[in-house]
């Protein structure tokens, strides 16, 4: 049997999850019927799954936490990068997933700190803030990191540095990179 084209060898916990996205804000989990007094209209509501990893259940939550990460920004300019691995790895990632995530939160900080302290583009130290995510929209496993990168940074002797001010954070190269 296979789910959205992963193969059957996923674990218990990974069925649990796509069952209760499956469910989520359907009959299966129940629900309530509300009605108004004045015109009679009645709406049925169906009850959410509140998985931690369901788009639907999770927008407040995401809003608060974007909402808390924009107060931290610094007044320069940033740049979204997405890290995304090939499909070939996705069973690696099932089987091994600590591995494989450190490896992409790894290879992802290595390569903007090697574009960061390059003096062709910036010549500073910069940081990143990354989100793993492992599903994509269609709920198929799709391992990707979004990072969102400053555009300066503080150079070896400690001074800010502003360089980068296009909308490309490396000339030449897309927005989305594969690994």
């Amino acid at each position: 049997m296979a789910i959205g084209g992963i193969a059957s060898n996923i674990n218990g916990w990974q069925l649990r999850t796509l069952g209760a996205l499956m469910r989520c804000r359907t009959s299966a989990l129940g629900g309530h019927v509300d009605a108004c007094s004045s015109c009679g209209s009645i709406r049925v509501s169906y009850n959410s799954c509140r998985n931690r990893h369901c788009p639907k259940c999770q927008g407040k939550n995401r809003e608060e936490w974007i909402a808390k990460r924009e107060s931290e920004l610094l007044p320069v300019p940033y740049f979204h990068v997405v890290f995304t691995l090939p499909d070939l790895l996705n069973e690696l990632a099932m089987h091994q997933p600590t591995h494989v995530y450190n490896s992409l939160f790894e290879a992802a900080w290595s390569t903007l700190k090697t574009f960061g302290n390059d003096p062709k583009h910036l010549g500073a130290d910069t940081g990143m803030i990354c989100i793993l995510h492992t599903w994509g929209q269609t709920v198929t496993l799709h391992p990707h990191l979004h990072c969102v990168v400053p555009g300066d940074g503080l150079t070896k002797a400690g001074n800010w540095k502003g360089k980068i001010k296009r909308k490309v954070l490396v000339s030449g190269e897309s927005h989305e990179q594969s690994l």
